[in-house]
């Protein structure tokens, strides 16, 4: 299907016209990985074997987790592969909100199912933040300010959506900033502050996932005394979207160690492809098997720092090992999709990212691409609509 390229307030972000089909088994794949990654990864026997040794910041449990995390498939002829889990993943507005635009509900409702109209997908959205900040402060609670923080936020290519989300919130009474996340502050009444006015929650955007650098220092402080609702919190992360957890998650015996269903387990070691770590593999047999894998810092986000074997120099690859911090991951080959171009119709790269809250998938939203890692440089590139297919 394609559809005309979106215009408007997010007409500086790159759209791919084409909307992504999904049939109804691919979706309950992705829906069921969801809710198992969320279920197993707060387990207590996987929390404890996670947070051995682990920074206190990320171990410390405010009880509260995540909005607009964010899960990355490739579709393959077996089905859904996870490639990977990013708890800041954004464009959860200009992509899963945005693009939901293009698929009519009264237009494609006979063809697609679950389609809702973007009123409602942007109640669900204000609805998650407000369930962070009562999870910590309870259900009696308001959240009444809160901050959208990240690193010079005024650069950051998705910095449309901050204003896109700015505006979603004060419709709906919350006061909202957007700033850099150095710019927070401590006020006299012990707790967090932006330029004068109290904090009461904020939507961390910035990829120091561990708040560990000094331009973050004061909202960890706050953070960790409790004073501020941080989301997605650096446990979840941790929990969740450090490449280090694959290695568990596509393992069936780790799982099954941990006290996961052996269907569950199966399922989970089949959709997650196997992933070690580097250093547990040879010199010799790293540049020997480099084309079946994907090199990731624990930490990666945005492909950055990411190398396809079947593209990494034999100096780059002697750069990298053996760090603990990088995995080797199976290469999983990204399917492919028409685009229409003002050059004429183009094959390209495609993934798709669940966002979810909790065990719940909230939005889905495609990235059409040409090269070796996603990105929205390629001509004719960018966010897509996905549609789910109605059974036969």
């Amino acid at each position: 299907m394609e559809t005309n390229r979106p215009t408007g307030s997010a007409s500086g972000i790159p759209y791919a016209r084409t909307v992504v089909a999904l049939d109804a088994g691919q979706f309950e794949a992705l829906r069921r990985a969801v809710a198992l990654l969320f279920r197993v990864a707060h387990s207590e026997a996987y929390r404890s074997e996670v947070d051995a040794g682990a920074d206190p910041v990320v171990r410390h449990d405010p009880g509260n987790f995540g909005v607009f995390m964010g899960y990355d498939f490739h579709l393959t002829e077996a089905g859904p592969r996870l490639i990977e889990i990013n708890t800041n993943a954004g464009g959860a507005l200009l992509n899963g909100v945005h693009t939901a635009s293009l698929c009519d509900p009264e237009r494609l409702g006979g063809v697609c199912t679950g389609l809702l109209p973007v009123e409602e997908l942007q109640q669900r959205v204000v609805r998650t933040f407000r369930d962070e900040f009562a999870a910590v402060r309870g259900g009696d609670a308001t959240l009444r300010a809160l901050a959208i923080a990240d690193e010079r936020p005024e650069e950051q290519f998705l910095a449309p959506e901050f204003e896109l989300l700015r505006e979603l919130f004060e419709k709906s009474q919350v006061r909202t900033g957007i700033c850099d996340t150095g710019e927070l502050e401590r006020d006299a009444a012990g707790g967090l502050a932006l330029r004068g006015d109290a904090i009461d929650l904020v939507y961390l955007r910035d990829t120091d996932f561990r708040l560990s650098s000094e331009r973050a220092a004061t909202l960890r402080a706050a953070y960790l005394a409790g004073e501020v609702v941080v989301t997605p919190s650096p446990r979840e992360h941790h929990l969740l979207a450090d490449k280090r957890r694959m290695e568990i998650f596509s393992s069936r015996e780790t799982l099954a160690r941990l006290g996961v269903d052996a269907d569950d387990a199966a399922f989970l070691a089949e959709v997650v492809p196997e992933t070690r770590p580097l250093a547990a593999m040879s010199a010799e047999e790293a540049w020997r098997d480099r084309r079946d894998w994907v090199f990731k810092p624990s930490g990666a986000f945005g492909s950055r720092a990411v190398y396809r074997g079947d593209k990494i120099s034999r100096r780059k690859l002697q750069e990298i090992y053996p760090r603990d911090d990088f995995v080797a991951q199976r290469r999983i080959a990204p399917g492919e999709i028409e685009v229409a171009t003002s050059d004429g119709p183009q094959r390209m790269k495609f993934d798709v990212r669940a966002y979810a809250y909790r065990d719940e998938v909230l939005l889905l939203g495609a990235r059409a691409y040409r090269g070796q890692v996603t990105n929205f440089r390629s001509p004719g590139g960018g966010f897509s609509a996905i549609c789910v297919s109605r059974s036969s």
